[in-house]
């Protein structure tokens, strides 16, 4: 039941029993109204931080040539959002570390793919090929009884790659 202790607040109540078996209305205290609230918080935090974030900001000032022509053609930036989010689905499934150095696998990526400057084909190529990539870290996420070595031994292999 919500009761209306001061017309500016309202506050929580229970039936609170006293001793001798007479009943009042008694309200929550504020350590549990603020342990409440808290919980509250932390299940939006956690509801709001499981989506994902968006693939690239179009509207930002500073964006190079690449990130432009991506904002311009819808096929690249569907293929940016697809990639965003297969990333953030490994995030579930994966440590913490391995999470960052796949964070850190994409952002080489993204460095590799600036240098496409307003070439089409060229950053359909590096969607395709990073696309490639997730497919065998999913393989190696869903079939290979060693994950974590399966994992770490294609992302070096990748990291090689990319600095021929």
């Amino acid at each position: 039941m919500i009761a209306v202790w001061h017309p500016a607040r309202l506050c929580c109540t229970a039936r609170v029993r006293k001793g001798d078996g007479s009943e009042w209305l008694g309200t929550m205290p504020k350590r549990v109204e603020r342990g409440f609230a808290a919980c509250l918080g932390l299940a939006f935090a956690c509801v709001a931080g499981s989506l994902p974030a968006v693939a690239l900001d179009c509207a930002a000032r500073w964006l190079g040539e690449t990130e432009i022509a991506i904002c311009r053609d819808p096929q690249l930036s569907r293929s940016e959002d697809q990639i965003t989010r297969r990333i953030a689905g490994f995030a579930r499934r994966i440590s913490f570390g391995q999470y960052l150095s796949l964070r850190h696998w994409h952002a080489l990526w993204s460095e590799e793919r600036s240098h496409c400057s307003l070439e089409r084909a060229c950053i359909a190529t590096s969607y395709r090929v990073q696309a490639r990539f997730l497919d065998r870290l999913q393989q190696c996420l869903d079939v290979s009884p060693q994950r974590r070595a399966c994992f770490r031994g294609t992302l070096n292999v990748e990291r090689e790659a990319l600095r021929r």
